[in-house]
Order: structure tokens, then sequence, then C-alpha cells
């Protein structure tokens, strides 16, 4: 695990960037101090990573700029992700090309987010889409998904230059199974996490999972988006229940593993918990509710870890988590 160890450093850097404030657009009614995540892959690049035979990371020289990946089997490759625009999406196929010739059969979008879908019509004609049958719903809101993009990268348009929408081929709903010769690809959906339709793309041989967002990197908490805090719940559950898994590639920040599930649903668990408390007090003002329920120490990332110095953002997803769990509770007593 060399080549993810040496990421630590750029990753530190990174970190570094949501202090210079962004343009709050698509993030509008987040409770103050939530920072959206920097978008924009200016200069960044994909270090290959090999995680077994035939089975590649992808994995950003910026993190938490996305990652990616692809699975080789004997009749052709399949890509994890298209990233957000043209450069990107090229530079995937590029470090394909750097091992194989076979041709691109499949791009799964792990989710709607446009920095994983904006890359899709940059890929060859012939290459089959698959995204969950809700993903392919979302996507159509494409000009609302750019705001959403764009709220992450200081309002700066440029790196979307050419983007167009190119909706999935094949949709599927809990479980799809595709076999790229000698090889098989697992796809699952275990529920509404961070998106309605979150896939982990799953290879068993190399017992990797790609998780898009519905797992991000290392020493991070869930991010919490919608209310949905139970099913994000129930849905990490299942997937630990399901899946046996060595090496987690989050579609942002470090590679990790399976214990990052374990991290989750104590997490989610505690939350749940904490803002239902509040809410028995009587108390029905959710941004009130934050302010009363800052981040536990205890899920600080460690010291020493490069994400430590992204504690300001952890805070202020901590601060979007509280507000969303209270609207998913809410919708429980109404």
């Amino acid at each position: 695990m060399s080549t993810i160890r040496s990421l630590s450093l750029a990753f530190a850097t990174s970190l570094l960037l949501p202090s210079i404030g962004f343009s709050q657009g698509a993030f509008d009614g987040a409770p103050e101090g939530f920072i959206p995540p920097p978008l924009h892959p200016e200069n960044s690049d994909l270090i290959t990573q090999e995680l077994g035979e035939g089975v590649y990371a992808l994995l950003s020289s910026q993190p938490p700029i996305d990652n990616s990946g692809f699975i080789v089997g004997e009749n052709g490759v399949l890509v994890i992700d298209a990233h957000v625009n043209g450069r990107m999406a090229n530079l995937i196929q590029t470090r394909v090309r750097e091992v194989t010739d076979l041709p691109i059969l499949y791009l799964v979008n792990t989710n709607h987010h446009g920095d994983h879908t904006f890359g899709n019509a940059f890929f060859p004609d012939e290459t089959q889409i698959i995204a969950h049958s809700e993903t392919a719903r979302i996507m159509v809101d494409f000009e609302e998904e750019k705001e959403l993009i764009l709220a992450g990268a200081g309002g700066r348009t440029d790196f979307l230059d050419g983007v167009e929408l190119r909706l999935p081929d094949i949709t599927f709903e809990d479980r799809m199974t595709i076999d790229l010769g000698g090889r098989i690809v697992e796809l699952h959906h275990f529920g509404h996490a961070n998106t309605a339709g979150d896939v982990v793309v799953y290879s068993r041989d190399a017992r990797a999972a790609w998780t898009g967002n519905f797992i991000v990197g290392a020493e991070f908490i869930p991010p919490v988006f919608e209310p949905v805090t139970r099913s994000h719940l129930a849905a990490t559950t299942a997937m630990a229940q399901t899946l046996d898994v060595d090496i987690i590639i989050p579609g942002h920040g470090r590679p990790t593993d399976a214990t990052m599930l374990t991290r989750y649903a104590a997490y989610l668990t505690d939350l749940i918990s904490k803002v239902r408390a509040e809410m028995a007090k009587g108390d029905t003002d959710g941004l009130r509710i934050v302010r009363q329920l800052p981040l536990d120490p205890r899920w600080y990332p460690a010291e020493g870890t490069p994400e430590r110095g992204f504690l300001p953002f952890i805070e202020g997803l901590h601060r979007m988590n509280v507000l969303r769990t209270f609207q998913d509770l809410s919708l429980e007593n109404s």
C-alpha cells in the first residue's frame, strides 16, 4: 500500500482548501459552520494502485477530489465513476489504457452527483453506463446538479466546460452481477444512504469495494446530506453483514477498510440517540439542537493522521448531520 501512504502529504495540504470560503449555492439552508467540500479538480492526477489481479483503484493525487477505479476481465473493462469533466474522464481512460487495450464495456455511476457522473459523456458511445434506478431518475435534474457542484468550487465554472448530460443505459434495483469474462463484478444497493441510489461496486476476488459517497475516506464521519439518518444506518449495517471487505475505495479521501463500517454505525447510532433525546425534551428548533450537540471528540480523526487537519470541515459536516437527523426524526413523529 505504499502508493496509498504516499498520498498523505497531498491530502494534508488539500485539506486547507475549505478555509478559503466556498459559495453556499445549493447548500443554502445549511447550518452555520458547514463547509461545502472542494470539488474543483485543477491540476489533480489519478494514481493507479493494483488491488489484486485485474483490479485497480485510481486514487486522486489531491484528495478529497474524487477517486475512481476499474476492473479488467477477459472480455473487457468495467470503470467505477466517470469523474466531473472531460479532462478527468479522459484521464481515467488513459490509466485504463496503460494496463489493457480491451474495450471499456461498462461504466458504473455510484450516485447521481456531478463529480461522479458529469464525465459520462466523454466515454465511448459503446460503453454501457449502469446506475441504480433512483440515480437515473435524479440525474435528469442536470442544471440543479451543476449548482451543487459549483458550490464546492468557489463559483468557478471553467472546469464544467463541455459537460453534457448522459443518462445510464442500464438500471437495477437491489443487486446486479456482471461477468467481464473470468471475472465477476457485483453491484449492490443497500438502501438510501448519502443518496437514494448509492451503489457499492464489489470485487469478491480482491475483497475490494468502491462506495462512492456512501462510505467516504478514512477517519471521516458519514455525510448525511438528506434527512435519512435511520436509513443510512440500516444501509451501513446491511453492507457490513453482506460483504467481506479488506479495502474500501471511497469516492473521496484515503482508502480505508471494514472498520469504517463499524465507525459509521456507532456514530449514526449515537447521533440518532442524542437528537432524539433533545427532541424528547420538547425542543422543536432544529438549529438550536445543532448548537446543543457539537461533535464529540471521540469522532475526531486520530492524532497524526492527515485528516486531523480537516477538523473544521468535519465539525461543520456534523452540524449538517444533526440538522438532517432532526428532520428525519421529525418525519418519524409526523
